[in-house]
């Protein structure tokens, strides 16, 4: 004769599992970037050929009141071609900017998608792995008689 489990513990259980699902949903909608990055408009003063061991194009750009020349992540453009750069947070001594093209904004939803609904399936995994193991062990009191 098996024991039947309290109600207690299976809303213990839909709690903990119910509380699961929605942090894994707040960190689904929950913004990955915690910082803006700075893009701003960047002129090509002098293109480099994309041949070169040292194939960074020089643009100028505007960042406050100021004015600086840097170094681009990338060749091939041509003099006077306006870029969107994606600016770094320290721009005291010389800098590299990307073009902002190539720079990842954050992680896409898919991926994001992808990743939780994997935690969801080992979770439920491992919840069912505890059932079955719970269920195959012997109770104390069904051999004496």
């Amino acid at each position: 004769m098996a024991v039947p489990r309290s109600p207690v513990r299976w809303a213990l259980v839909l709690l903990v599992v119910g509380l699961a699902a929605v942090a894994a949903a707040v960190a689904l909608w929950w913004p990955r970037t915690s910082a803006e990055v700075q893009r701003t408009a960047a002129t090509v003063v002098a293109p480099a050929s994309c041949g070169d061991a040292e194939a960074y194009d020089r643009v100028e750009l505007t960042i406050g009141d100021r004015t600086h020349t840097a170094k681009l992540d990338g060749c091939g453009h041509q003099q006077d071609e306006v870029v969107e750069v994606v600016v770094p947070a320290d721009t005291s001594a010389e800098f590299t900017v990307q073009a902002a093209a190539s720079t990842p904004v954050g992680m896409p939803f898919e991926a994001r998608l992808t990743t939780l609904l994997m935690c969801l399936s080992g979770l439920a995994g491992g919840l069912y792995a505890y059932l079955l193991t719970r269920r195959s062990q012997p109770t104390a009191g069904a051999g004496a008689a």
